[in-house]
């Protein structure tokens, strides 16, 4: 059986409920350690999980744990009902609707969290246009839905407006590489 107790196995993350949130997650989802890891690593899961504690919500691990497991449920499965459809096209923050619930808290906070999330979201699709079309999987940059230029300096310039310390330390990588 797989050993639910990652925290002991895992190096001490700066996010204090992060070790926690990922064991728990992980022993609900039934992961594999190598699954465990790359969950516990994942820089996006960080700021799912972050966003509500960042943004002082009322039981902000009841949110963050809630949007894991839907984060999660979409990486392990569920793609018939999670993938990308037409209808999404219409505003870039549909896919994140169901990880964008909060009770309470600071919404610029919120705001910018789930700006990140969409910047991520879109350098993914920007990343497998090529082969989601060779797979025939509906991709709104691919498909010419979405210019991926003007969204991604659209999100860059939102992203540059606030700082959030708990959340952009998950993000930086990713802004230390943004040329001006």
């Amino acid at each position: 059986m797989f050993n639910t107790n990652l925290a002991e196995e895992l190096e001490i993350s700066d996010f204090s409920e992060w070790n926690y949130l990922t064991t728990e997650t992980a022993k609900v989802f039934n992961l594999t350690k190598k699954d465990a890891e790359k969950l516990y690593n994942s820089n996006t899961a960080k700021i799912i999980a972050a966003i509500p504690f960042a943004a002082g919500c009322k039981e902000p691990e009841r949110t963050a744990i809630a949007h894991l497991c839907i984060y999660e449920a979409e990486i392990k499965g569920f793609q018939k009902y999670y993938a990308h459809l037409p209808s999404d096209d219409d505003n870039i923050y549909n896919r994140l609707a169901f990880i964008s619930t909060f009770e309470g808290g600071n919404t610029t906070i919120i705001e910018h969290g789930m700006n990140i999330l969409a910047y991520i979201m879109i350098e993914g699709y920007n990343r497998s246009k090529e082969k989601d079309l060779q797979n025939g999987i509906y991709n709104p940059i691919a498909n010419k839905k979405w210019d991926y230029k003007k969204l991604k300096n659209k999100l860059r310039k939102k992203i540059d407006e606030i700082e959030c310390p708990d959340l952009d330390k998950y993000f930086i990588p990713v802004k230390a590489s943004w040329m001006y």
